[in-house]
């Protein structure tokens, strides 16, 4: 038997891996380490190339830049800056430009997830405070962040995964801030666009919904009698197995006799005969339960905010950010009320209720919960960050670490951009700094590098290599240049090559398809007998203007049930975005990096 083309296995790897990415039956980062066992056991990379990636200078700067925003956000300093800048005067056109400029400036030297992370409560707050729908603020914002990650090569993982790629083959890497110039502009451009068109193209949410009606609360909870013959009198909540095996969750005892109600109960609260218990679950979850324990339903069920919330327990929205070390789990799976202390009484995703055991749902980014707690869980669950909590609850303001943080990293960009240190060099450095300082803990730093980002890069690196070992991507790229036809310009060639990038990334993760097209870009101007250069600012701009889905990118999908955006509203506000920031690209990139 004839051995299989190795070219032939690399373009397989691509369409496996690009059919699990899109379906998401796998999880991304297993299958980047898929991609590298596939390449090295079927011969295409030896066991150092195909490996390679996750020893490479990206590697350690993207880890290096995790611990950078997480002292952003631990010292108070991103949020600070958030508040500061945002406030709640002006007009709706006011607010929407600040949030758009002020998301893409953070985003320049910050993980653009952890910029629409920090900002999404302080988006909240400033919405209820300026009477401004939050659904006008968190597109832009969201927005705003992805062209921010145009101004340095730190921004993100793409930049620095893009960098590296042209290093490996033997092209001279950008500089920190060498497209600098084109991510200010296309924050400016993408700021008028909101303050103008785009904003009449968002919906506009209704400011007097309380959380109850947006999530639909009486779906979800029921009011029944404690019957004096009942089984549960005299039984602590926690001792009533009968309530966890049928998804059942207490979220509150209403007293006989006047008595004060006890909201989201403890473990070792008393069930007493004539109490009222206020109970979560799905319907066919409660009609099982009733078919071995019979309830009696209140006639009158008042399910609503008074009813769930009181002094110390209040009722609050959370969103699933990325990098949660609850992504992937069920509620169920976590033990989430032993584990955090708080209810979930609702979940939504992609804007839509899940009406279903939402105990057994496994959660994914972007997953909005409606959460009832006492205020100590939920300012707890707010300081860890695996939730998001839209909610101002002790909101961390800056400390005297903030200026340690701040000449860190200022030290970092200068000495990139005075030196010829390897800005890799440089980040690992800032990031022992912070760890030095006490301003980050030597325990956090496994906890807040994304080890999912980390395979998926190393993943990807090594797909990248493999499509060039092989001879794809100068296939590739001699059939752009002919099917375009002789006496076609590099500017139209630029031009489609950044519209394949920018359509690609809509369905790959960003990461995946600048591994793809940034070899096509090298051998396209190989072929041309062009700079590199230009052509790859095509990946590195098309791969960041992830637009069109809320699945286009995480700070997308974490927007979208806070703002109770629609998936025809990333289309219907994106588009036309899209196709601005193309144009000016098209126009720009050429300038400052001649073909």
């Amino acid at each position: 038997m004839p051995p299989i083309d190795p070219a032939l296995i690399v373009l397989a790897t691509l369409v496996a891996s690009f059919v699990l990415f899109v379906t998401d039956a796998v999880r991304y980062e297993v299958t980047a380490l898929g991609v590298v066992v596939a390449l090295v056991l079927s011969g295409v990379l030896d066991v150092e190339a195909g490996f390679g990636g996750f020893s490479s200078s990206a590697i350690v700067l993207i880890a290096s830049m995790y611990v950078f925003g997480h002292a952003f956000t631990k010292s108070g300093l991103a949020e600070g800056i958030g508040r500061r800048l945002l406030g709640s005067r002006g007009g709706e056109a006011w607010i929407v430009m600040k949030m758009t400029a002020i998301s893409g400036l953070l985003s320049s030297v910050l993980s653009n997830t952890g910029v629409v992370a920090t900002l999404i409560p302080i988006a909240n707050s400033t919405s209820r405070r300026a009477r401004v729908p939050l659904s006008k603020l968190l597109i832009p914002m969201a927005f705003g962040s992805l062209v921010g990650g145009l101004v340095t090569v730190i921004a993100t993982s793409t930049n620095i995964a893009i960098n590296d790629i042209l290093d490996a083959s033997g092209e001279e890497r950008f500089g920190l801030f060498e497209f600098s110039s084109l991510g200010l502009m296309l924050i400016a451009v993408t700021t008028l666009y909101f303050v103008g068109p785009g904003r009449w193209l968002l919906p506009t949410s209704r400011l007097e919904e309380t959380l109850s009606e947006r999530y639909q609360v009486p779906k979800f909870v029921s009011e029944v009698l404690v019957e004096p013959t009942s089984e549960l009198i005299n039984r602590n909540v926690a001792d009533v197995e009968i309530f966890a095996r049928f998804n059942v969750v207490v979220l509150g005892i209403v007293r006989a006799a006047g008595e004060r109600p006890v909201l989201a109960p403890g473990p070792y609260n008393r069930i007493r005969s004539g109490d009222t218990l206020v109970l979560q679950a799905a319907p066919d979850d409660l009609l099982r339960l009733s078919e071995v324990m019979p309830l009696r339903r209140k006639e009158s069920v008042k399910a609503g905010d008074t009813q769930l919330y009181s002094d110390d327990v209040r009722l609050v929205e959370a969103v699933l950010p990325a990098g949660s070390r609850y992504v992937g789990q069920s509620l169920a799976d976590l033990e989430f009320r032993t584990l955090t202390g708080l209810n979930v009484l609702a979940l939504a995703r992609h804007g839509e209720l899940q009406l279903r055991r939402i105990q057994d749902t496994p959660l994914i980014i972007g997953d909005t919960l409606l959460v009832q707690g006492h205020m100590r869980e939920i300012a707890r669950a707010r300081r860890e960050r695996q939730l998001l909590v839209l909610d101002e609850l002790q909101a961390p303001v800056a400390n005297r670490k903030s200026w340690i943080v701040i000449l860190t990293l200022a030290l970092v960009l200068f000495g990139a951009a005075l030196t010829t240190q390897p800005l890799a060099v440089l980040g690992l450095a800032g990031a022992m700094a912070l760890v030095l300082t006490g301003v980050v803990s030597a325990d956090e730093v496994p906890r807040v590098i994304d080890f999912k980002v980390m395979a998926l890069v190393g993943g990807m690196l090594a797909l990248g290599r493999a499509f060039v070992d092989v001879g794809l991507a100068e296939e590739v790229a001699g059939t752009l240049k002919n099917l375009s036809g002789e006496g076609v310009s590099n500017h139209a060639l630029f031009a489609a090559l950044l519209v394949a990038t920018m359509l690609l990334t809509q369905v790959l993760n960003n990461v995946s398809t600048a591994a793809i097209m940034t070899p096509v870009a090298i051998e396209l101007a190989a072929t041309l007998g062009s700079s590199a250069k230009p052509f790859v600012m095509a990946v590195v701009a098309g791969s960041s203007l992830a637009f069109l889905s809320p699945v286009a990118h995480q700070a997308n999908a974490m927007v979208m049930g806070p703002g109770a955006y629609r998936y025809s509203d990333f289309l219907k506000v994106g588009l036309p975005l899209a196709v601005l920031t193309g144009i000016a690209t098209v126009l720009f990139v050429p300038t400052q990096f001649p073909f």
